[in-house]
């Protein structure tokens, strides 16, 4: 296998970033998400990046708020106080919803995040997302702008076909 150590990050580049303020809420972030048909979402703030929030963070911040406190779905109404538990846990589910639904992307944002330089080479990408054991880089232009962002599957699939 050769590999075209020509290509640069920048060849590779999903851009223009997906970007959400801080201040928004999870539930905005969701959609957005689902809008934009992405699964990481930059977090800025005042045009400055300050982190990350993937889809991952926010399936498990929803599960540890409010999915790990779903009632069973099987039970039985003839046992004694069993509906009536049921019950008090949806009362609960309910509550921790609401809560969720008010919570801020910087509660669960990740403010690790790494940056390359579009200029550097894909190899350079790999071993900088394997030294910080990340699967995203941001992508900054000459300026330090952060003009996109380069996922591990893309970067490696890119050097297979080679």
């Amino acid at each position: 296998m050769t590999i075209d150590t020509k290509k640069t990050v920048k060849d590779l580049t999903t851009a223009p970033i997906i970007s959400i303020e801080s201040s928004e809420t999870l539930v905005q972030a969701g959609k957005k998400m689902k809008e934009k048909e992405v699964s990481m979402l930059v977090v800025m703030e005042k045009d400055q990046v300050v982190g990350l929030l993937t889809s991952g963070d926010w399936f498990k911040s929803f599960y540890l708020h409010v999915g790990a406190h779903l009632p069973e779905t099987k039970f039985r109404t003839n046992k004694a106080g069993q509906f009536e538990l049921q019950k008090q846990k949806m009362e609960i589910v309910k509550k921790r919803a609401a809560e969720f639904k008010q919570m801020k992307v910087s509660t669960i944002m990740n403010r690790h995040f790494t940056a390359i330089d579009e200029d550097a080479s894909l190899i350079e990408a790999i071993h900088q997302m394997k030294a910080s054991d990340i699967r995203r880089l941001l992508v900054a232009d000459k300026t330090g702008k952060i003009i996109g962002v380069l996922g591990r599957t893309r970067t490696i699939n890119t050097l297979l076909e080679e």
